[in-house]
């Protein structure tokens, strides 16, 4: 009995440390207006942080992998889509949006699918990563990750599992021309 006690008590202490508030917190959103069947290529615009270049390669290699991973090709000339990446220094309210699955959306292209506003207080080093159109401008798709300045294990590789995780939330691949 005193074995299952134990036990007991030993699992009720992993799931409480599950539940911490120092977990990753990972989400996106999309724009109904992105031609997500018509996208191959991509580029980044320049890169905002003055004070780190290598904060910047980091990132920078670690999304053209995912990207290059879905079958996405980086392209110095007319690319389809421009990436945009940025880690908010302070804490940040944030308007995202409760939506269909992108990968079911995108098969049916459904004009009257409804989203539902979600207002989120996202952690200072929240890192931000969009999809813009490139003929457009428009954000077509953002993922974002907070509490990822929390994690005391930070190493230079750091980067890239939190990029894998944003990118674990789009699921398409790039189109085949």
């Amino acid at each position: 009995m005193k074995k299952c006690i134990g036990v007991l008590f030993v699992l009720a202490i992993v799931a409480m440390a599950g539940c911490s508030p120092s977990r990753l917190f990972v989400e996106h959103d999309y724009s109904y207006e992105g031609h997500f069947k018509n996208y191959e290529s991509f580029n980044f615009l320049e890169c905002e942080f003055v004070d780190s270049t290598l904060l910047c390669s980091d990132i920078q290699d670690a999304i053209r992998h995912q990207m290059e991973a879905r079958g996405y090709r980086v392209s110095n000339r007319n690319p389809n889509l421009l990436i945009s990446y940025n880690i908010f220094r302070s804490d940040l309210r944030f308007r995202g949006y409760q939506q269909p699955v992108i990968k079911d959306w995108v098969v049916r292209e459904d004009d009257d699918a409804t989203y539902k506003r979600i207002d989120y207080n996202l952690d200072e080093g929240t890192l931000m990563i969009s999809l813009i159109d490139a003929e457009s401008y428009q954000v077509i798709w953002k993922g974002y990750a907070s509490k990822m300045m929390r994690n005391p294990n930070f190493k230079n590789n750091y980067f890239k599992g939190i990029v894998r995780s944003i990118f674990d939330q789009y699921p398409l691949m790039a189109t085949a021309r």
